[in-house]
Formats: C-alpha cells, structure tokens, sequence
C-alpha cells in the first residue's frame, strides 16, 4: 500500500524471498580483494600505448605541427596529426564537427593535437615533449554573458555563439506575474565541475585475426550504444566490432560520452594491425574529460502574502564548452530540463523561462550525475528560503504551503510533466522529525547567542527517472537474457553498462524470485556486445525501472515454462503449483516435488518427457519498456552547518534523508547511492571548481587544486525510506541520481540559514571560506543581500 497515496500493487507471486532483502552484494568479493580486472589491467603482446600532445591555448590558429623528431625517438612506432585521421565528430542538428585532432583551430585548452604511438606510455610522453606547436593566439570567449553579445567574437566563425535558444511561457503568466502582491529577484550561479571517478577514462582495440573483427575495450557506461557510435565515426559494419567492457571504476555519466580518443586508438589499431591503448591520467581528465554546471539563472518570482509562490520565471543560461558533446550536450540537458523541472516539487501554476546555451573556449560540458537537478534545485529552494525570509516566515512553513499533497496526484506541472503519486508532504514531514526541527530551532538561537553560527537547510527533490532520452541515448525499453542451464543455475544477460551500482546483485536478486531459486544460483553478465542484448546501458536513473522489469519480464516468461513442465511431470494443474525454494511442488502436497535441477535435466535431455509443443531447453529473451514515460522518485534532504565566522570554514555536521524510489530492490545499496550522493553533493556545495584564468587557461589540474570531499567532510547521514510504488512492472523507481540533486541546495541552504543574523543569501556554488569572510566584512547590516546577487522584496 502506498504510504500518503491510494495505490496498491498486486505481485504476481508469494512475498519474495530476496527482493527488498540486505543482500550482500555479489561484485564486491572481487572488487575488495583486488580481483577485478579493469581497462588497465589488460595486457596483451605487442600492445602500443598513446600519448596525446594537447592544446595549451584556449583559441588560437594552429600555425604549424612539427613531430618529426617525436616520430624519431626510441621505441616509437607511428605519430599523428590532423593529416593522418580525416575523422570529425559531427553533430548535424548544430552544424558543428570536432576533428578528433585539431585541424587549422584549437578551441580549448586540452584539445587533442597529435597522437603519438610507443612501445610504452613512457616512450611515447618522451616523445611528445618534443612535438613543437606554432600558435596564433585568438580572443578566447570564457564567460556566457559576454558569449550571448553579438560583438564578441565567435567561437566558431561560421556559427553563432548561441548554439540553442528556447521561449516558453504559460497562459496568463503575465497577469498573475503582475497582479502578485510581492515580487523579488535573484540570480543563480553554479560553476564549472567535473565527475572524478577513481578509474581514469581509457580505451584499447585490438584487432582479432581469427574472425577479422576489431575487439574494443573501454570504461564506459552504454557498450552497444559506445559500439554505435564508434562503428558511425570509423564507417564500419557494426557487426565488425565487438565491445567488452571490464570493470569500470566509476562513471557519473563522463563515461556516457563518446570522445575523440576512442577514434584515434580503434582506427591505429585497424591501421597497424596491433593492440592500442590508451589511458588518461588525471590532469587528462581534468582537461578533457566532459565538464558539467557552469550556468547562470536570472531569476523572478512573485508571491502573496502567506507565501504562496504564484509565478515563477527564469533565463537559464548554460555554457557548452568549444563543442555540443557527443552523444549528449551537457548544457541543453542541464538547461532544457532544469527549466521543466523549476517548479519541482511545488505547486506553482505558472512559469516562463527562456534558455540560451553559448559556445566558449573550455571543455565541452557533457553529462554528470544529476545533470539538470543540482541547479533546478538549488533555484526552486532558493526561492522558496528568500520568499520565506522576505515575510519573516520559517522556510518549513512557506514550504507546506507550497508543496504537493496527496490528493493532488495525478499533478500536471506548468510545464506540462504529469508526476505519477508521491510522498513530497510526508518526505517532508519524515524529514523534519530525523533532524528533530524544533528543537534544532531552539538550540540555534541559545548557540547564537554563544557566538556560535549553525544552520539548516532543506531540499525536497522530485527526479524524473527512466526516461527515454538522457545521456544513455534515446532506447526507452531495455533487454534481458535468462537461462537456466541443465544443473539448474541461471545466466543471465542485460544491456545495461553497470559501473559500481550493484547491478550484478540488483537484477539477480529480482530473478532468483521469480525462478524460485538462491540468489547465488544466479549469474548476471553485461558488457559485451557479444552476449549482451541490445540495450540503452545505463544513465538518466533507468536500471532500477527499466533493466529491472526487463529481469523480471524475462524471469516470468522462463517461470511460465518452468511451471507448465512441472504440471505435466507432476500431473497436476499449472494454477496448482507453486515454485520456490529451489523445487516445484503441488499446493499443499509438499513431498510431490520435482527440484529445479531435475525439471532443467528434463528440460535439456530428456525431451521425450516434455508435453506436446514445448520446445527443448530454457532460455527467453525478453523487452521491457514501462507503460509510463517517466516516473518520478521524490524525497526530502536536510543537512546542518557550522560556520566558522573568524576562519570562514564550514562543516557539515548532520545530515538525514527521507527517500522515496518506490518499492526497494535492495536498501543497502539504495543507501549506498544516497550515501555518494550526498558527498559528491557537499563536493559541488562547498569545494568542487574547475577555474580557468583569463587567458582560458584551466588552472585546477590536479587534486591539490580541484578539491574533493574526504571522510572529514561527509557526516552520519541517516535515512528513513518511504515507499509509493510506481506503474513500473515491480513498482520501482530510479534513484540513482536524487541525492545529488538535492543535497548541494540543502547544504548551501545551510549556509545561508547559519549566516542569516549577517544579512547572507548563498547565491554561487561552490562557497568557499573566502566568500564566507567578505560576506561578513561586507555586510554587518541585516538585509537580504550577498556579494554575488541582491534580492529585492517590494512591498
């Protein structure tokens, strides 16, 4: 039954026995024991590494390459530029092609210029020290303000800068706009991060003699989506390649994106007739690997005397980089459905955004866990904290007044989303009570009066989730292989791209239930294009909704066989039996049993025994798509803060969550996504940017200068879990994604909320320790106001 809504959900056997159960995850006894094999790992005779020489300017005419004395230097066996590889990413809808090696422009700092192929990684670096570049500098175009002038110059002379635009506007905004009592302004400024996953992007090709096809191996999240693309760029059959990838040390969506490395190393590979491989080092990745955020957001919002938020409008201004990233720009994603999702989990019955993406000289912005939540939320909360401090009121209160109850589901947005049943009011609710509010309020104004500056900050999040299009590209079912072998074991087979999710364990756990067997009986495969069905892989939160009920679709269509079998061995009814614990029996006769072996034997070799029509052995193949489009997950965080006034420091030092993705496969590793979520949430709040000077020149290149949260930095998060199942076969939601949506807005509301006695609203993220003290210096007086923004309230 759903908790804060009417819906029941009838499963089609008895209570299972694994799914929603604290199963151990099957993957990590290789992972904690060093077992599992990674892209680096992988060794074989005769393999060449790459090195990459990379632009060192932001714009600028490549005047001339010299790599003769590189392609001179011991142990080297070929180098590239733009004259070897004829290859572009093309992007047809915006007109624009990256050269997978700069050709006649460079247009970022980290643009891949020459290629060079060694006996070793360390040869082939010697070599490329003594590659010389000739540059003509050009204007670099660093900041989207200045990219949206027509003055400016372009990044690309043929193209505009403003590489996407986008109106929308509700009927009858402008009156309501107009006729509100109360009005304020603000704007939001989210700075340029980056997913930092433990294992570096990377790629080996290694063409296979025996059947003339070229083996790819790469850390990515999607293999026949990667294998797609690849075959596209290179003009071959896709038949003649096959994709297998190892274990992927993290992803966060980078690893969905298609990068011009992956060109140069697969077409070396077919060219010399050898393995190559190449693997990014950190400063690489800070560079080049796709960027994320870096968006401005001009933001109106009117409101009545109560709180009651009655319009909202915002101009969403997204950076793309020097390149629309393939297959997924980064900044329409963030910025497009940033602007559906304003309203979050609110009712706010009209809404106007306009959207504006430029071109500049920095990395191309792709995918990041999350993508468009983080700086949706941050807006959505951020209005309602300032709509609550112009009225004097407590944020929960204005918060009440404004979110959705259950009587209003089905809830169409101004937008035009429709949210399937949820539990925004009671998240809320769950929340406040794990963080005991009240008395929180109580002890913050005895601590004030000590000197001593804590704050709370709250987030109620809704995430959309398995949605057709997102960086996992545009395959809205996904598929699954199940097969029983002869002993009675099962493999198992998805698309999926799993990269620490616990998918292995996930799906295994939903199979075993419908097969009536031990979890460990099942074996789940992914990531070769070879074995694997064809399927979207992961991204946009789908594996849970999608690739789940594409387990469970299979699994009962092998049940049906396995049941129909049992009947007529047992000579009984089908509607009789009743399969678990690894035997058939007959209801309430439990000694007529067959086990699970001795039906799969039957299945398998003695086929004289299978009823008329049944076809030899167990196997199905089956396609999951959900009936709806997109189901949302909701829930609600609130972190507490210390702030530091003399040093600037802030602290996280509470943090609880009330979380709601519908019926749960498996609750420790749904808290262990929160749990990373949360932390790469406070990275994004108070520590991660990636800062170029004015030259375009990045100048956080390695960890010492991109900070990272560590144990110090992340709390005790404690969780409650609350279940509304959705329309999904299984009644799953994703979550992948919703804690890093929410959690960077609850910390820096924190902030604003420790800091409020200055007069403080956080309107940037990351905060830092600096801004923390020029707030204070700057502003002793009680007002609504901050360095980066100032926010009017008329009267």
């Amino acid at each position: 039954m759903q908790r804060g809504g009417a819906m029941t959900v009838r499963f089609e056997q008895s209570k299972p026995q694994f799914t929603g159960a604290r199963v151990e995850r099957a993957e990590d006894a290789r992972l904690l024991t060093g077992r599992a094999r990674y892209l680096d790992d992988l060794d074989f005779p005769g393999t060449l590494e790459v090195a990459f020489v990379r632009s060192t300017h932001a714009a600028a005419k490549l005047v001339s390459v010299h790599a003769e004395a590189a392609s001179r230097m011991p142990g080297v066996r070929m180098v590239w530029t733009a004259a070897d590889i004829h290859v572009t990413l093309d992007s047809p809808e915006f007109g624009v092609n990256q050269p997978v090696l700069a050709k006649d422009e460079v247009r970022y700092v980290g643009e891949p210029v020459v290629a060079i192929f060694a006996d070793s990684r360390y040869a082939a670096e010697d070599a490329a020290d003594t590659v010389e570049v000739t540059y003509a500098d050009l204007p670099p175009v660093l900041h989207i303000r200045e990219a949206l002038q027509a003055e400016t110059r372009r990044v690309h002379a043929e193209r505009p800068n403003v590489m996407y635009h986008q109106e929308y506007q509700t009927d009858g905004f402008e009156e309501a706009f107009g006729n509100a009592l109360h009005h304020l302004s603000a704007t939001f400024t989210l700075h340029r991060q980056t997913a930092v996953p433990m294992e570096t992007r990377g790629c080996m090709a290694a063409p296979d003699g025996a059947t003339n096809r070229l083996h790819v191996y790469v850390s990515h999240q999607s293999p026949h989506g990667f294998r797609a693309d690849l075959c596209k760029f290179l003009g071959v059959p896709e038949h003649a390649v096959r994709v297998i990838v190892p274990e992927v040390g993290g992803a966060f969506g980078i690893k969905a994106m298609f990068y011009p490395e992956y060109v140069v190393v697969a077409l070396a590979a077919l060219r010399l007739r050898r393995p190559v491989k190449w693997i990014a080092d950190r400063s690489e990745c800070l560079l080049a690997d796709c960027h994320a955020r870096d968006g401005i957001h001009d933001v109106d919002v009117a409101f009545d005397g109560d709180g009651r938020i009655l319009a909202l409008r915002d101009h969403l201004m997204g950076d793309s980089g020097a390149y629309p990233a393939v297959p997924f720009c980064g900044s329409i994603g963030e910025t497009s459905l940033a602007a559906r999702m304003l309203t979050g989990p609110y009712k706010i019955p009209h809404l106007s955004f306009t959207i504006d993406c430029t071109y500049s000289n920095k990395a191309p912005l792709g995918a990041y866990r999350g993508v468009w939540g983080p700086p949706a939320s941050f807006v959505q909360e951020g209005v309602v904290d300032r709509v609550a401090r112009a009225l004097h009121k407590d944020p929960v209160a204005v918060r009440r007044i404004n979110l959705l109850q259950p009587e209003d589901f089905p809830y169409r947005t101004a937008s035009g989303f429709v949210y399937d049943p949820g539990s925004y009011a009671e998240s809320l609710e769950t929340a406040l009570e794990l963080v005991d509010y009240d008395g929180f309020r109580k002890r913050q104004r005895e601590d004030r009066s000590r000197g001593v500056y804590r704050g709370i900050g709250i987030s109620v999040f809704v995430e959309p989730t398995a949605m057709a299009a997102s960086e996992a590209g545009d395959i809205p079912y996904e598929a699954a292989t199940v097969r029983m072998e002869p002993t009675g074991t099962v493999t198992a087979a998805l698309g999926l791209g799993p990269s620490g999710q616990g998918h292995e364990t996930t799906m295994a756990q939903l199979i075993a239930d419908e097969l009536g067997v031990d979890v460990r009986d099942v074996v789940v495969l992914h990531g070769d294009t070879d074995s694997a069905p064809y399927g979207g892989g992961t991204g946009g939160s789908r594996s849970g909704t999608i690739g789940g009920g594409a387990a469970l679709t299979a699994g009962r269509k092998l049940r049906d066989k396995l049941l129909a079998l049992a009947a007529h061995l047992l000579e009984a009814d089908v509607a009789d039996i009743e399969l678990k614990d690894g035997a058939a029996h007959v209801a309430g006769v439990p000694a007529q049993r067959l086990t699970v072996q001795q039906l799969a034997t039957a299945a398998y070799t003695d086929v004289n025994r299978l009823p008329e029509g049944m076809k030899p052995g167990l196997e199905v193949m089956a396609r999951y798509q959900p009936t709806r489009p997109i189901t949302f997950s909701n829930g609600t965080h609130i972190a507490v803060v210390d702030v530091d006034v003399a040093t600037g420091q802030i602290q996280t030092v509470d943090y609880v969550v009330a979380n709601d993705c519908g019926v749960l496969i498996n609750p420790t590793i749904v808290e262990g996504q929160i749990h990373g979520g949360v932390a790469q949430g406070i990275g994004e709040a108070l520590l991660e940017e990636l800062k170029y000077d004015t030259e375009g020149q990045l100048t956080t290149v390695s960890l010492s200068d991109y900070l990272l949260p560590t144990t110090h930095d992340i709390p005790n998060i404690r969780i409650r879990h609350l279940v509304t199942p959705s329309e999904s076969k299984g009644g799953f939601k994703g979550m992948g994604e919703g804690s890093l949506i929410a959690a960077p807005a609850a910390v820096v509301a924190a902030v604003s909320d420790a800091l409020e006695p200055f007069g403080v609203m956080v309107s940037s993220m990351p905060v830092t320790p600096d801004q923390v003290l020029e707030w204070i210096d700057a502003d002793q007086e009680k007002k609504v106001d901050s360095v980066d923004s100032k926010v009017y309230f008329e009267n």
